[in-house]
């Protein structure tokens, strides 16, 4: 599969990395005949890979996030005469548990406890939180590593055990409903909306390379916002920006949107 011809569509430096990457493992699977998997990778990356994978008849994949609910999911990559039920399957599940009825602990403080052990985002899968434990997707390879070396989350001290899969419960994120009116439906001024900061804050997000929506990194503060979009700046937060329609008085949009907590 020849890397530069299937890629030269994509623009942003990181995907395009991502994506040499998951086309080394089919390569690697259409030569040894072997089973290979990706780093986890976000809903946008996985479409894609989808892309990238599907114009190969030698090789089949398999998404697979750990439960039916997951955002953040690996590819198995493995020659077309196989099934991946003869996969052996290398994700763990871990659960988190600890004394937080004092404070409580966020997603945010979850994965930042993780990765101060040195490990990257990529193979982190899915963080489940829930009242008084969090259940975490992770690759085989990291597993053990986690459950001896985390013993701290936030302060507080922690409990780890590996779990089975069908002992995974998905618990949607919490939202806070909010609304505000903009002058326009670009980027700058939703993000402005959403964290209440200025425009010219929001610039510098965007700028930064800090703004996805729906998955996808934007570096453009005028590109239009429409409902129904997942918008994520790296360090305010996540929003579902439910409505972006109807027009005040004042000749103003409204928006409707959802923070998480």
């Amino acid at each position: 599969m020849d890397k530069l011809r299937l890629t030269n569509h994509i623009k942003d430096i990181d995907l395009k990395n991502k994506m040499f990457r998951v086309i080394d493992k089919a390569n690697s699977t259409i030569k040894n005949y072997d089973v290979r998997q990706t780093d986890f990778l976000n809903p946008f990356e996985i479409k894609n890979a989808i892309d990238i994978l599907n114009s190969n008849s030698d090789i089949k994949y398999t998404v697979d996030g750990g439960y039916d609910n997951a955002e953040r999911s690996t590819i198995f990559i493995y020659p077309y005469y196989m099934e991946y039920e003869e996969i052996e399957n290398n994700l763990k599940f871990i659960q988190i548990e600890g004394n937080f009825k004092f404070k409580s602990i966020s997603h945010k403080d979850y994965l930042g406890a993780i990765m101060n052990l040195g490990i990257k985002r990529e193979k982190i899968g899915d963080i489940i939180i829930h009242d008084n434990f969090c259940q975490i997707i992770v690759s085989n390879d990291i597993c053990d590593f986690i459950i001896m070396n985390l013993n701290k989350v936030s302060r507080n001290n922690v409990n780890l055990f590996e779990i089975c899969k069908n002992e995974i419960k998905y618990n949607p994120p919490n939202y806070k409903e909010i609304s505000f009116t903009v002058s326009s439906g670009r980027l700058d001024c939703i993000i402005s909306g959403l964290y209440n900061i200025s425009r010219q804050d929001s610039m510098k997000y965007i700028n930064g390379e800090r703004v996805q929506v729906n998955y996808e990194k934007i570096t453009s503060p005028s590109k239009e916002v429409k409902s129904e979009s997942l918008i994520s700046v790296r360090g305010k937060g996540r929003a579902k920006v439910v409505q972006v329609g109807d027009i005040t008085k004042k000749g103003r949009i409204k928006v409707q949107a959802k923070l998480m907590v």
